[in-house]
């Protein structure tokens, strides 16, 4: 099994190091023809305003001339497979440059995601025969349903720059077969001016003070959460991951659930976890099944709402949009505990595939493609300033943080993190559990059935 908590102290220890590096003031040299995009130009990830997407990040791709050969004889068409619905239009505007460089080679990207269920369909390409040659899962327990479709990328050149944690976050019987692009926290990104207004002067560490801290938003007229419980993923993934990371040993407990030796009824982190979700529903929005992403964003950029569970993803929308909001991320806290409640979860949000079903030409063009993601100065500079990624390359500088991403790095300096579990779960538990706790969303089931419906679908989709 592969260890959850293994190498968290060094995923940290790289996070700073990659931090100190992007407090330098060296800058890359940039094209002419280019537009120069600050951090206040590359915000916006709406697909309404793909105007803004047109500006390139503006460092020309410094490759040796050995590599300028091999990639001018490259000659293929990529299919990739992309679930970063927010940043479809910047990914198109990297794919074009690395096209423009390689004239042999053409990327054709399909986004599916957001409030959509990306792996059944991902799934359904594979049984089809029409697998792409790049494609995404976020761990381990989703890549098990592509074995022998993960081609081999153990001696490419970015793996011994990558924070050696997120390597093993997909490395299967010693073999890497995922490729991190960055680092990802989530919790309840608030908004710091509404807090100050209603009177909350302290970040919420337990339960007791987030009902405090709502209550006294509520009475100052504003929304305390947006809930996004339309969304599957907002429970099934994240709001989920919590009672089996906050664990005082994660790995154990998701082992022995898997082997399904405990229920979920018996352990208390999971009424702890309904305590959390009672809070959110008791002062959210008055229908959160139709919370998606979109009202999600408006009640919190017009001020309606003051919380919404997302995480550093979402960070560049909300600098486009207000760039002088005062915002920051809070912790989901279970019981009462102030220093088991006031942690963040924090791990590697997705991994890049390459289909080891493609042809080699395909297989080759892609290995070149991811290595110039991150090798190039054009791709370092695109991760951070246009995309907004934490690098998960110390080597590649962080650039400018937002409220967000600056409560990741000092919750992570500090050791106070839990981690990203869900992406252990058995396939298609995530989805599966996200449609039970729409049910008890909506009343049409209790807790104690909820529950249940959680043992079932683990009873039926866990190894052995």
């Amino acid at each position: 099994m592969r260890r959850i908590t293994r190498g968290i102290a060094l995923l940290l220890a790289f996070v700073l190091i990659a931090v100190a590096c992007g407090s330098t003031d060296d800058t890359a040299e940039t094209s002419s023809d280019t537009p120069t995009e600050s951090a206040d130009d590359v915000v916006d990830d709406s697909p309404d305003d793909q105007a803004d997407d047109a500006d390139a990040p503006d460092d020309e791709v410094d490759t040796p001339e050995d590599e300028d050969e091999m990639a001018s004889e490259l000659a293929a068409d990529l299919d990739v497979f992309w679930f970063k619905v927010n940043l479809v239009e910047k990914w198109q505007v990297i794919t074009d440059e690395f096209t423009s460089l390689n004239p042999g080679v053409t990327i054709e990207t399909e986004t599916v995601g957001g409030d959509q269920a990306w792996l059944p369909l991902l799934k359904s390409k594979f049984a089809a025969g029409e697998g792409p040659d790049i494609y995404m899962v976020e761990g381990a327990a989703q890549a098990d349903a592509f074995a022998g479709l993960m081609t081999d990328l153990s001696d490419e050149p970015w793996v011994a720059r990558a924070i050696p944690s997120a390597v093993d976050g997909l490395t299967i019987d010693g073999v890497v077969r995922g490729m991190p692009l960055n680092l990802e926290g989530y919790g309840y990104i608030y908004n710091k001016t509404i807090f100050e207004e209603a009177g909350v002067t302290e970040r919420p560490k337990t339960i007791s003070e987030l009902r405090a801290a709502a209550e006294k938003i509520a009475a100052a007229g504003y929304v305390p959460f947006s809930t996004g419980y339309g969304i599957w993923w907002v429970s099934g993934n994240h709001l989920l991951n919590m009672p089996f990371a906050y664990q005082d040993d994660p790995d154990a407990f998701l082992a022995s659930a898997k082997a399904r030796e405990v229920k979920f009824a018996d352990d208390p982190l999971f009424a702890a976890t309904k305590e959390l979700a009672d809070l959110t529903l008791e002062y959210g929005e008055d229908d959160p099944l139709t919370s998606n992403r979109d009202s999600q964003q408006l009640m919190f950029l017009d001020e309606t709402a003051a919380m919404f569970q997302q995480g550093n993803w979402r960070e560049i929308e909300i600098i486009e949009a207000n760039p002088d909001m005062e915002y920051g991320l809070l912790p989901m806290p279970l019981g009462d505990d102030p220093v088991a409640g006031d942690r963040l979860p924090i791990g590697v949000p997705f991994y890049l595939i390459i289909n080891e079903e493609s042809t080699d030409a395909e297989k080759d063009a892609a290995k070149v493609f991811l290595n110039w993601l991150v090798s190039s100065d054009y791709g370092k500079n695109a991760l951070v300033e246009s995309l907004g990624f934490i690098p998960a390359y110390p080597d590649i500088e962080a650039g400018q943080l937002g409220g967000i991403s600056d409560d990741i790095i000092e919750y992570s300096a500090a050791g106070k993190i839990v981690p990203w579990v869900f992406g252990q779960f058995p396939d298609g538990a995530p989805l599966e559990m996200s449609e039970s706790f729409q049910k008890y969303v909506a009343g049409v089931n209790d807790w104690e059935t909820t529950l249940s419906e959680f043992d079932q679908t683990w009873d039926r989709l866990s190894e052995g």
